[in-house]
């Protein structure tokens, strides 16, 4: 039997776990909030800490709430509904601030975390695997750290259109009218690997997707085009993917319904995207957040953009600059790119396709005054670092969906002689751990 201890929480982690420190070690508490006092479990010795469930709450935080979905505590989608959302900000501020005093080393009293406009049905885009369970095909979200699914039949992050769409599909699959088999991922065997719905909040626009391992025959691309109209979608399309592994999208697309795209807008901005392409899922917070970017960039005349996608904050960065030269390595990105700076009248924009690391090599290192990045969870490359100093550009905007990396990136800019200006958090994703975080540094 494993032990039982009573905990007082002081801190939250980056995965919403409670931190409790005790004499014999740090213990990270699923399901506690700081300023709690809770009876817990300890399910995990690892060497440097311990790993607890929540069994009892012996004393409430003032912010703790009932979830209001019934899958939360199951469904590794949300890490937060047990908190209020004047909380979940309050604990997104604390995130960013640790990380970036302790990992980066600053010196900071306060981060502001921007409130999303909608804490509830934000989402513009939803992934749902696909398994075979028992002999029938199911799908929903993942279990936290695992890849086991937890069915489900709605989820109320999603957008309302999200949430019609997988409704429709899901009712084709459980009445059994297809013959589709789910993904094994240790196997890379089975037809259905995901189910992607997007749509466009302003635009109300949508786009269904059936991520498929292997070929087709005509018979079952007639049955997933019967199954995806039943969801009644704008667009319509196939991705296939037979690559090993847990990477959700393939490069190709086919297009069964409408021309492969949907459109949003931001702003004054009409943006387009499809199947594969990134594209913020909080379409408000993405409006606020690439906004007060656009004010950081303040009379930069020559920006550098890198990782910058299908050029949607571009449009922003365009706006007040003579120029700007973007850098995104996911051709079809980069394709979009050119469209939607083409239909929004910029003609001031270069886009280069290629790894940010490998393309900043070839610039012209005197072109700029400002550069700004918004890289994967992973951070940026060393090389990218050294480069953009070496540059001698007298602003970086750094956007930053993983506090820890982008502390360890500002850690070493500072090395450079580049000073922290500004920080602002903005809650990109309500109900869930995650926080996007927009830092200002100068030479």
């Amino acid at each position: 039997m494993n032990q039982i201890i009573n905990l007082d929480v002081t801190s939250l982690s980056t995965d919403a776990a409670g931190i409790s420190r005790t004499d014999r070690g740090v213990v990270f508490v699923q399901g506690a909030l700081p300023g709690e006092k809770v009876k817990a479990e300890i399910v995990a010795r690892k060497k440097d800490f311990m790993v607890a469930n929540t069994v009892s709450i012996l004393e409430s935080s003032s912010g703790r709430v009932k979830p209001k979905c019934k899958y939360y505590g199951h469904c590794g989608g949300c890490q937060l509904q047990h908190a209020d959302y004047e909380t979940q900000l309050k604990l997104k501020s604390e995130i960013v601030k640790d990380s970036m005093t302790r990992i980066g080393g600053f010196k900071i009293e306060n981060v502001i975390c921007e409130p999303s406009p909608s804490f509830w049905n934000y989402r513009n885009k939803a992934a749902f695997p696909v398994q075979n369970i028992n002999g029938e095909i199911k799908t929903g979200f993942y279990r936290a750290g695992t890849h086991r699914l937890e069915f489900i039949k709605f989820c109320p992050v999603n957008a309302k259109r999200l949430n019609d769409m997988y409704g429709k599909i899901l009712d084709g699959l459980e009445n059994n009218k297809y013959s589709f088999d789910g993904y094994d991922e240790k196997k890379n065997s089975g037809k259905l690997r995901h189910i992607i719905a997007r749509t466009g909040i302003n635009t109300e626009e949508s786009l269904l997707s059936f991520v498929i391992n292997g070929k087709l025959s005509a018979k079952n691309i007639k049955s997933l085009i019967t199954l995806g109209n039943s969801a009644r979608p704008d667009t319509l399309t196939i991705n296939h993917n037979s690559k090993p592994g847990n990477v959700i999208l393939g490069t190709y697309t086919e297009n069964l319904l409408g021309n492969g795209l949907i459109s949003e807008r931001l702003g004054k901005y009409k943006l387009n995207f499809d199947t594969t392409s990134f594209f913020q899922v909080n379409t408000g917070q993405a409006e606020k957040l690439f906004s007060y970017v656009q004010k950081l960039s303040g009379n930069s005349k020559n920006i550098l953009e890198l990782y910058s996608g299908t050029g949607s904050l571009t449009c922003y960065l365009a706006e007040n600059s003579n120029s700007v030269t973007s850098i995104e390595e996911w051709k079809s990105a980069v394709k979009m790119a050119g469209r939607n700076l083409r239909e929004n009248n910029f003609d001031n924009v270069e886009t280069l396709c290629g790894r940010s690391e490998e393309v900043i090599n070839d610039l012209d290192r005197h072109n700029y005054d400002c550069v700004v990045m918004d890289p994967p969870r992973d951070g940026c490359n060393r090389n990218v670092l050294e480069a953009v100093n070496n540059f001698g550009v007298r602003k970086i905007i750094y956007v930053s969906c993983n506090p820890a990396t982008l502390a360890r990136d500002c850690k070493i800019l500072s090395q450079h002689n580049y000073k922290l200006e500004s920080i602002k958090a903005f809650d990109m994703f309500p109900q869930t751990a995650h926080v996007e975080t927009v830092t200002e540094l100068k030479k």
